[in-house]
């Protein structure tokens, strides 16, 4: 099967931005605000609880699909910009240990199985050719970020080096998207929280996909 045509690729990216984020959005204007207010409410009298899902899901996004963008936003604007960042970075630092493990000492058919081979393939070259950069780069990237973390433990990167890189390229990662969403709650701009949980997010998926080109 040949190549897919980079038109074709950013085709697919525009419809599905469009029917999954846009068009919800519009539609659900009005009872996702009042929904979202629900939620808030509910989140600011269990920090302790929202702080616990949101270190569980951010540990499990190499087998789950899970929004970062989304969950570390809306963190920092239920749990304040300083408790979001600590929190996010805990997900963040406990979600790339996990992955370097599987990677490491489950090896690449359970890599494979949790997210394919193709996609396996890809992470394994950008690690090769660009190592610790890769790691600090793909981060905030998503998808990207989860199969670097595998391929970085079956290419055996060295652990210190994986976990000193990771450690501090979670932590940017960590005070920027709590930041975007503990100033959109401050601010009531709903266009901000846009911004963090799913703008921003696909900017970096693209940028970074121009660059490992």
């Amino acid at each position: 099967m040949g190549r897919i045509p980079t038109w074709s690729k950013w085709l697919i990216f525009v419809i599905v931005f469009i029917t999954t984020i846009a068009i919800p959005a519009l539609v659900l204007e009005g009872p996702a605000q009042a929904w979202g207010a629900e939620a808030l409410a509910w989140a600011g009298d269990n920090p302790s609880q929202v702080s616990l899902l949101v270190v569980l899901a951010l540990t499990a996004d190499v087998m789950l699909p899970v929004p970062n963008g989304m969950t570390n936003t809306l963190a920092g604007a239920v749990l304040g910009w300083f408790w979001a960042s600590v929190v996010v970075w805990l997900g963040l630092c406990l979600g790339t240990l996990f992955g370097y493990s599987v990677g490491r000492f489950a090896g690449r058919p359970l890599a494979r199985r949790l997210v394919g081979a193709g996609d396996l393939e890809e992470a394994e070259r950008m690690t090769d050719s660009v190592g610790v950069t890769s790691l600090i780069l793909s981060r905030p990237v998503p998808a990207v970020a989860e199969l670097v973390t595998l391929a970085a433990g079956i290419t055996r990167m060295r652990f210190s080096t994986f976990l000193l890189t990771s450690a501090a390229a979670n932590l940017g990662v960590a005070v920027v998207f709590a930041g975007i969403g503990a100033a959109a709650l401050e601010s009531g701009s709903a266009t901000l929280a846009f911004v963090g949980a799913a703008l921003l997010p696909a900017l970096l998926w693209l940028g970074y996909k121009r660059y490992v080109r």
